[in-house]
C-alpha cells in the first residue's frame, strides 16, 4: 500500500514536471524578433513638397523614384529620390479619400479608403485609361492600407475600422478578381504578446487601439510589415498572421506615420503627415 502510495506521488510530481516545462517552452516560444533596421536613426530625411503634406500612401515605383498619393487628390506624384522633388504627377481621377497606391506589374493601383480601387497603365499616365475595381468589402470598413503580395499575386488590404476592435488584412486576387480574408491581427492576442516580449511602451499600448495605417511585404523574408499611426506601432507578422515583432516608434521622429514601402533590395521607406519621408537601410 506504501509502495502504490509513493509511486502514485512520484507520478503526480511527474506529470507536474512535465505541465510546467510544456508552459515554460510555450513561453519562449514567444520572441519579439528584431528587425533589420535602426528606426532610431534614419539614413535619410526628405522633407516633401507641399501638395505631400498630407501624404499617405506610399510605394516604390523604379530605381530612384517612389510613388506617393495624398488623402485628398485623386492625383499619383512620382518622387525622385536623388533630385529630392516630384518629377511626375498623375490626376486619375476626382477629389476624394485616398489611402494608398501601390506599383504592380506595370500598373499603379490607387486605394480609397471605402476600399474601393483605381487602377491604370504606369506608361498611359493619363485618367482616360483608369479602370475601377468594386473590392465588395464586407460591412462598413476604413481601409488604410495598401500593398502587394508576388507570391500571392494578390494586392493586401489592411484595415483602419470595421466591426470591432480587430484589424482584419484582406487579399484582392488579381488574375481572378476575388476577395479572401487574411491575416486578423487581434488587439489582445498583440497585447498578450507584447506583455509576453515585455515590449517597450506595451503599457501605453493597452490604453490605445492599434490600427493599420499601411502595409507592405518584405522583399526579402516575405513577412507584412504593417505601419499604426494610432498606437505608433511597426507590426511584423508573417503570411500565416503569426505575430513576429512589435516595435514603438517614437512619436518625435514619427509624427504620424502613414506610408510604408520596400525597394527590392530591402531598404525601408516611411512616410509621415506633415511631409517628410524617412529611409532605413537594411542592417547586414
Amino acid at each position: 500500500m506504501k509502495q502504490q502510495i509513493l509511486y502514485a506521488c512520484l507520478l503526480i510530481a511527474v506529470l507536474g514536471a512535465c505541465q510546467s516545462k510544456k508552459q515554460e517552452d510555450k513561453t519562449a516560444q514567444v520572441i519579439n524578433q528584431a528587425i533589420p533596421y535602426d528606426l532610431s536613426k534614419p539614413d535619410q530625411r526628405d522633407d516633401l513638397p507641399r501638395d505631400l503634406r498630407e501624404i499617405s500612401g506610399l510605394s516604390y515605383f523604379k530605381p530612384g523614384m517612389l510613388a506617393c498619393i495624398q488623402d485628398e487628390l485623386a492625383v499619383v506624384f512620382l518622387y525622385d529620390l536623388k533630385k529630392k522633388k516630384v518629377a511626375e504627377e498623375v490626376v486619375f481621377g476626382s477629389k476624394g479619400d485616398y489611402e494608398g497606391v501601390e506599383y504592380v506589374n506595370e500598373e499603379l493601383f490607387a486605394l480609397r479608403s471605402d476600399g474601393e480601387i483605381y487602377h491604370f497603365p504606369a506608361q498611359s499616365m493619363g485618367s482616360k485609361y483608369v479602370a475601377h475595381i468594386k473590392v465588395g468589402l464586407p460591412g462598413k470598413n476604413d481601409v488604410e492600407g495598401l500593398g502587394y503580395d508576388p507570391k500571392l499575386n494578390a494586392l493586401l488590404l489592411a484595415v483602419k475600422d470595421g466591426k470591432g476592435s480587430d484589424k482584419p488584412i484582406y487579399y484582392y486576387d488579381l488574375k481572378h478578381g476575388t476577395l479572401f480574408q487574411g491575416p486578423v491581427i487581434k488587439q489582445d492576442e498583440l497585447k498578450a504578446f507584447e506583455k509576453a516580449t515585455n515590449t517597450e511602451g506595451a503599457k501605453e499600448h493597452a490604453d490605445h487601439e492599434v490600427k493599420p495605417a499601411g502595409i507592405a511585404v518584405h522583399p526579402k523574408s516575405g513577412d507584412y510589415y504593417v505601419v499604426a499611426s494610432n498606437g505608433h506601432r511597426l507590426l511584423v507578422l508573417n503570411r500565416k498572421g503569426k505575430m513576429l515583432s512589435s516595435v514603438p516608434l517614437d512619436p518625435g521622429l514619427f509624427k504620424q506615420p502613414e506610408g510604408i514601402c520596400f525597394a527590392p533590395d530591402g531598404t525601408l521607406y516611411i512616410a509621415s503627415e506633415g511631409g517628410y519621408l524617412l529611409t532605413f537601410n537594411m542592417i547586414p
